[in-house]
């Protein structure tokens, strides 16, 4: 399922579509990833079809990517709106990036801290690959890469990809899709990890569930997207109420607009996203 657009990164396509019909609109800090990226190479970008592969520059490194939408996305979330921006106080921090895509939050935390050792897991092949190039590429060290899903324990999960930034773990043995390794968090929760980043498309509550008592113990900060999936018990509330015993503040956001929550019928697995920031 394609996972819907921010309603500020809509604006931001609309501006552009007026900018490109001639219309005088100064660049404003609302069409910032357009002064990220550059009105020309937005221009280029903007115009691909969907699921085609192509390249940008960015900050001086040179990114490959599988889909211009989710690309536009991730940079709004990454590097616009800065959801991973936050002050550090090791030397050699440890960030674990579940979820990571095409790299762009490894870009992004490596440019924030360099000397970062980094474990990255991205299930999506495709994306997997991107994923290891837009490293090499960018000639950055301490950054451990993992064909896998995160998950309760170690093994083979479905994974159903999507082409794009909402693949999926399956809901059940016969879901169609690829087998993929999985490993369980705690595994790489025994000892401090400054950072915490998951987007996992739904799995993020059964995963910090499950862990959570090592997150609580050796994460710093934990940011996740949450996914509440159409008709399952959303469990937000028993997450939130968990860390904020174990001294946790939270900040919440939304990840995909709603606005009119109420009215909202949902067209597909999810009927509400948010983006969740803890941190003791």
């Amino acid at each position: 399922m394609e996972k819907l657009l921010d309603l500020s990164l809509r604006k931001i396509i609309n501006r552009i579509k007026r900018i490109f019909s001639h219309e005088r609109l100064p660049i404003t800090s609302n069409i910032s990833v357009i002064e990220l990226l550059g009105a020309d190479q937005y221009h280029k970008i903007s115009q691909m079809d969907r699921y085609t592969e192509g390249h940008l520059i960015i900050h001086g490194n040179t990114i490959s990517f599988t889909d211009n939408v989710a690309l536009l996305g991730m940079l709004d979330e990454i590097f616009v709106r800065e959801n991973y921006k936050f002050y550090c106080e090791s030397q050699v921090p440890t960030f674990i990036d579940c979820g990571a895509n095409i790299g762009l939050s490894v870009l992004y935390l490596k440019s924030q801290f360099p000397d970062a050792i980094i474990h990255a897991f991205e299930p999506d092949t495709i994306a997997y690959e991107k994923l290891v190039t837009n490293i090499e590429s960018s000639g950055f060290r301490d950054v451990f890469t993992y064909n896998a899903a995160v998950w309760v324990e170690d093994g083979e999960l479905v994974f159903v990809p999507d082409g794009s930034w909402g693949g999926h773990i399956g809901n059940d043995a016969g879901s169609e899709g690829v087998k993929i390794k999985s490993y369980n968090l705690d595994g790489f929760l025994n000892k401090r990890v400054d950072f915490l980043k998951m987007d996992i498309e739904g799995a993020e509550s059964d995963v910090i569930i499950h862990s959570k008592e090592l997150i609580a113990r050796n994460v710093e900060k934990l940011f996740f997207e949450w996914h509440s999936l159409t008709g399952a018990p959303q469990r937000l509330g028993e997450i939130l109420a968990f860390f904020e015993g174990h001294g946790f503040r939270y900040h919440i956001k939304e990840a995909a607009n709603r606005p009119m929550p109420f009215n909202y019928t949902p067209g597909g697995r999810m009927d509400s996203q948010l983006d969740v920031f803890l941190w003791k």
